[in-house]
C-alpha cells in the first residue's frame, strides 16, 4: 500500500512511479528507507552519511574533507581503503609520499642518467620540453624511442619487461628504481635497453 494505491509488489510499485525495481530495493534493504522514501514520495532519511576522522591530531567533518585538504583524491582515498590500509594511514600524507611506477613505463637515458620514464626524465629536466607541452613531448620522445627498436637499435623494454627477462624484482615505486638500475649494471646489460636522448 503506497499512497493509498495498493500494487501487487514493490517491483510493481516502482515501475508505477517510473523507478527501477533494483533501485527501490536496494534504498529500502541497504539504505533502510520507507517504501514511500525509495519511491520519492516522501523526504529521504536525513540522518548525515558523514563521518568525523581524525588524522595527525587534526579534526576532519568528514573523509571527503580530510581527502581534499590533504591532497588525496578521494577516489584514491577509497582504493587504499578496499586495499585494507587503515583509515589514518590512507588519508595520511606521509602514505602518499612514495610516487607509483607503471609496470608498461619505459626507461630512458639522459646524459649518462638512467630515468623510470620519459614524464620522469622531462620533469627532471624542463629545459628539453617543447613549447612547453609536456605531453606532447613526452609522447615525442616515446614515438623516437619505438622507431629506433624498430630499427633494432634498442630494445626498449618496459619496466615489467626488465623484470621478467632478467628475473629481478618488480618496480613499484620511483624510490626503487635506482635498486633496479644498480642490478642491470652489476648485470652490465644496460647498453642497448632503453633509448638515449641526446
Amino acid at each position: 500500500m503506497v499512497d493509498g494505491r495498493t500494487f501487487k509488489s514493490r517491483s510493481a510499485a516502482a515501475r508505477h512511479y517510473g523507478l527501477e525495481p533494483k533501485l527501490v530495493n536496494e534504498r529500502m534493504t541497504k539504505r533502510g528507507w520507507t517504501l514511500s522514501q525509495a519511491l520519492e514520495l516522501e523526504p529521504r532519511p536525513t540522518a548525515p552519511y558523514r563521518k568525523g576522522v581524525v588524522i595527525d591530531g587534526i579534526k576532519y567533518s568528514s573523509m571527503r574533507e580530510a581527502a581534499r585538504k590533504l591532497g588525496v583524491a578521494q577516489s584514491t582515498l577509497m582504493n587504499r581503503i578496499k586495499a585494507g590500509i587503515a583509515v589514518e594511514d590512507a588519508l595520511s600524507v606521509s602514505h602518499g609520499e612514495r610516487e607509483k611506477l607503471k609496470g608498461q613505463s619505459k626507461p630512458m637515458f639522459y646524459q649518462g642518467k638512467l630515468y623510470p620514464s620519459a614524464r620522469h626524465l622531462l620533469l627532471a629536466k624542463p629545459a628539453l620540453v617543447i613549447n612547453g607541452d609536456l605531453n606532447k613531448t613526452v609522447t615525442a620522445l616515446n614515438d623516437k624511442a619505438r622507431r629506433a627498436k624498430n630499427k633494432c637499435e634498442i630494445e626498449n623494454l618496459s619496466l615489467d619487461e626488465v623484470s621478467t627477462e632478467y628475473g629481478l624484482a618488480k618496480v613499484r615505486f620511483v624510490d626503487e628504481f635506482d635498486g633496479l638500475r644498480i642490478e642491470l649494471l652489476d648485470e652490465e646489460v644496460l647498453n642497448g635497453l632503453f633509448y638515449e636522448l641526446k
